[in-house]
């Protein structure tokens, strides 16, 4: 897979992935020792049915490339730097009394 993938998490603080920082993935369900996340875009008029299976390791074991709609990379760039600020705000051991939920 040549695909770039990033780690992030949603509003709600649920993994995420992102795609070539285009498609958005939210974690759809668990089973023994896999994670399967489906496209953000799969209960929209599109019905995307794109979805990736990672392993306990977060290791790709099947990626299923069947978007039926174009990346939204600004979308995707969004939710990638509120997750970082979202870590910053976390580490930091300065209290500034924002919840990074919030943000």
């Amino acid at each position: 897979m040549d695909d770039q993938l990033e780690i992030s998490e949603t509003n709600k603080e649920k993994n995420q992935i992102i795609v070539n920082r285009k498609y958005k993935f939210n974690l759809w369900y668990i089973t023994n020792n896999t994670k399967i996340f489906q496209c953000t875009k799969c209960k929209t008029v599109k019905k995307c049915k794109s979805y990736i299976i990672l392993n306990d390791n977060n290791k790709v074991i099947k990626y299923e490339n069947k978007h039926t709609h174009p990346g939204k990379e600004y979308d995707a760039s969004v939710s990638i730097v509120k997750h970082k600020m979202k870590n910053k705000i976390r580490k930091t051991s300065i209290p500034f009394d924002i919840n990074p939920k919030h943000i």
